[in-house]
């Protein structure tokens, strides 16, 4: 099942280099890929649905491949290199979909290696911080690299994926422990 999914996909990468994505009609893709509507709607229920696919296996690959906290900046440069080498899919899907949906994907991709910094940096300290004020921190740093991983497709991938990575690092590095810092102290003085 996977290997016709993929003929879908690869098919699907091949037209984008084509035409735009709005413009790929299920039958011009069953016909490229030799198979019935049928095959096709045995497996995804439209274009969309292939896009989706695809992200959702790179960006699980890559998460599995960078799974270790000290990796995270590999495995964000990782996932800016395939961006990069799939511009057309990438583009293709936040023009005829919207940046919402290529932002779940980032975000998905995200956030375990945020939750693993917070995680890794509350391990052995005793930080006085509430469950809500743990999810903000998070939530912040997804966010905030999101939006700039976002706004550098939005203007055509200039920057190399290593320079992204290396400026991502060198912004957050020690902020998420003056983060929890400043919310334990926050705590601490509405205790007094």
């Amino acid at each position: 099942m996977a290997d016709r999914k993929q003929i879908f996909a690869d098919t699907l990468v091949e037209l984008l280099k084509e035409k735009p994505l709005d413009k790929i009609t299920v039958t011009e893709l069953v016909e490229k890929c030799h198979v019935t509507r049928q095959a096709f709607y045995y497996h995804f229920s439209d274009i969309y649905e292939i896009v989706e696919w695809i992200l959702l296996r790179e960006t699980q690959r890559i998460v599995d491949a960078n799974s270790d906290i000290d990796t995270w900046t590999i495995g964000y440069t990782q996932t800016l290199e395939w961006v990069e080498a799939h511009k057309n899919l990438v583009v293709n899907t936040y023009r005829a979909i919207g940046k919402e949906y290529v932002e779940y994907f980032v975000t998905r991709f995200l956030r375990p290696y945020v939750v693993k910094v917070v995680e890794r940096e509350m391990q052995g300290n005793a930080y006085d911080i509430t469950p809500s004020q743990r999810e903000f921190i998070i939530n912040f740093f997804t966010l905030a690299i999101n939006a700039v991983t976002v706004d550098w497709v939005r203007n055509g991938m200039k920057e190399k994926p290593e320079v992204m990575a290396d400026y991502i690092h060198i912004l957050t590095e020690g902020d998420v422990k003056k983060s929890l810092q400043s919310f334990q102290k926050s705590n601490t003085e509405k205790a007094e």
